[in-house]
């Protein structure tokens, strides 16, 4: 059974877009609106957790970002926690849980 972390996602300006990164998984989505760029990434992070699944490989979720923007994080303001909810495929196959506790920073 694989437990999955919390996961931390870091909202940051970047070239003149929004940039939400998980900094657990190290990648990240970009676009104009937070709201878009964080439902993005949540959208990502679900189907990169299924695939992984599917392919028996959850081993390979987990590669931190680089040193940098966790130091970022240190001064990001928390906007929220939520949960990602994997679905019932997950909770009868592989994870111990259905939801995944996310924790958002803004450090814009």
């Amino acid at each position: 059974v694989t437990v999955i972390p919390p996961l931390t996602v870091l909202v940051y300006m970047k070239d003149s877009q929004l940039v939400a990164h998980c900094l657990e998984m190290d990648f990240c989505t970009s676009g104009r609106s937070r709201d878009r760029v964080v439902t993005s990434l949540y959208n990502l992070i679900r189907a990169r957790i299924q695939s992984a699944i599917a392919k028996n490989a959850q081993i390979n979720l987990f590669r931190q970002a680089p040193l940098h923007y966790w130091k970022r994080l240190e001064q990001a303001e928390l906007i929220k926690g939520c949960q990602i909810d994997l679905g019932r495929e997950a909770v009868a196959t592989k994870f111990h849980s259905q939801k995944i506790d996310v924790r958002e920073f803004d450090c814009c």
